[in-house]
């Protein structure tokens, strides 16, 4: 056997590894730097729509008087279910939202983060398994959103009605959301609370969170709706150990909610 302490062959030091519990709270405070700045871009990036889609606000330099306008209140809440306007705010914060991500979780991680975030695909099975298991639940659920309709807060409906191009909204409302918010959750989040919590502790705390961050519905599509859909996916994550199950499932269920509804008509 080799003598490690021999001379000419110095023994490496040993990697510094923090406790779980300061990792997880080191990831937990990446997890809210990501998120704070995606919101941060997403309102930034909303401002330049409603001044770039409302005539009476081009040209004009942006000030925080603007804000606090009657005319730019209202063409804002007008805006706020329009469908190409949602779909390039959303395209373009998911995008700086998943490469900070990324970033910020390989700067953390390293060479790590490939685990940590899952990013090895999972066998074909496991993509057949969920998958059967997703459409039986959007079936599901969709029963349930017909049971319990909202005619008052109809996003969905608003923002199809309301686009003039498809691609886009595919991109914006279909891809990129289910990157962005998978990476962001079932990705950073999920790795960060798995340093000290079991699997099914972290499935429900980041599916509840994934249902406080749609609150276009109203509560008893949150709960009867996303909730389940929130808890599937983490399950995904969990069982088949790769991010990209549920990036497809997620994927699948937005693209569906914005095809769909085309067919039907």
């Amino acid at each position: 056997m080799d003598d490690l302490s021999a001379p000419g062959k110095p023994s490496e030091a040993p990697s510094f590894i923090r406790p779980p519990g300061l990792e997880m709270a080191m990831g937990l405070a990446l997890f809210s730097l990501c998120f704070t700045v995606f919101y941060g871009a997403q309102i930034v990036l909303f401002i330049e729509r409603v001044m770039a889609l409302s005539p009476e606000f081009v040209g004009r330099a942006f000030s925080l008087e603007l804000l606090r306008e009657d005319a730019f209140e209202a063409r804002w809440v007008e805006l706020s279910s329009n469908g190409d306007a949602i779909a390039h705010v959303s395209l373009w914060s998911g995008l700086i939202g998943l490469s900070l991500v990324l970033f910020m979780t390989w700067r953390w991680k390293q060479k790590r983060t490939r685990t940590f975030l899952a990013l090895s695909p999972a066998p074909w099975r496991e993509f057949v398994k969920w998958t059967v298991v997703f459409v039986a639940l959007f079936a599901v659920l969709e029963v349930i959103e017909q049971l319990f309709p909202d005619p008052e807060n109809a996003f969905m409906t608003k923002v199809l009605n309301s686009s003039t191009n498809t691609a886009l909204l595919l991109l914006g409302v279909g891809v990129m959301p289910a990157l962005f918010e998978e990476f962001l959750l079932r990705g950073l989040l999920y790795g960060s609370l798995r340093h000290l919590l079991d699997h099914h502790v972290t499935i429900a705390l980041v599916a509840g969170l994934f249902t406080l961050l749609h609150p276009q519905y109203e509560w008893y599509i949150q709960l009867l709706v996303v909730l389940p859909m929130g808890i599937v996916l983490g399950y995904a994550r969990a069982n088949s150990g790769s991010i990209w199950v549920p990036v497809l499932l997620h994927m699948l269920n937005n693209c569906a909610s914005i095809l769909l509804p085309q067919f039907i008509r």
